[in-house]
């Protein structure tokens, strides 16, 4: 048996598996992402999933059976109500811890708006569905009375007039 041929034959299999793997690796990466319209989950401007059926639309991430939508772009507290409204839907109403946690990582180091508001009269923070707000708001001053989550892990008063990306909520079609 000739070895030079055999060793010859495994560097050759070895490069290949080798050029194979950096291949799949890589060429994404230089070529971008890659075109939805070849996926199985996105079709017809809506991005479905493999439970039940449900979906949400483009740019809309499903959830726990509910679809958010993370803007991009920054507004008051209320042109972000109302942005979500022309959407079909409301601001996050955050009341589960699995919630709060997925939405914390979604925003990453960014603020964003969340349907919740305090109420002066009352004295009570509120979601926009009118649900009395159990848990504890951080940086509240007379001034702040909207809120927002990311950048920290707490849900933080803020000015409802400075601008800030926000988080849109609805169920699924």
């Amino acid at each position: 048996m000739n070895w030079h041929m055999v060793i010859s034959a495994l560097v050759v299999v070895v490069l290949k598996v080798i050029g194979m793997t950096l291949f799949l690796l890589y060429v994404p990466q230089i070529f971008g992402s890659r075109d939805d319209s070849f996926s199985p989950t996105k079709s017809y401007g809506f991005s479905s999933t493999k439970s039940y059926g449900t979906v949400c639309p483009k740019d809309w991430d499903l959830h726990q059976g509910r679809c958010f939508f993370l803007s991009t772009s920054e507004l008051s507290w209320n042109k972000s109500r109302d942005d979500c409204q022309t959407k079909g839907s409301t601001l996050a109403i955050v009341n589960t811890p699995e919630k709060m946690e997925y939405l914390q990582d979604l925003a990453g180091a960014e603020k964003y708006f969340i349907g919740l508001v305090y109420q002066p009269a009352e004295k009570k923070w509120r979601w926009i569905n009118n649900s009395v707000f159990s848990g504890k708001v951080t940086n509240h001053n007379e001034n702040f009375n909207c809120a927002t989550i990311g950048l920290s892990k707490t849900i933080d008063a803020a000015s409802c007039d400075v601008t800030y990306r926000w988080i849109c909520e609805k169920n699924p079609q």
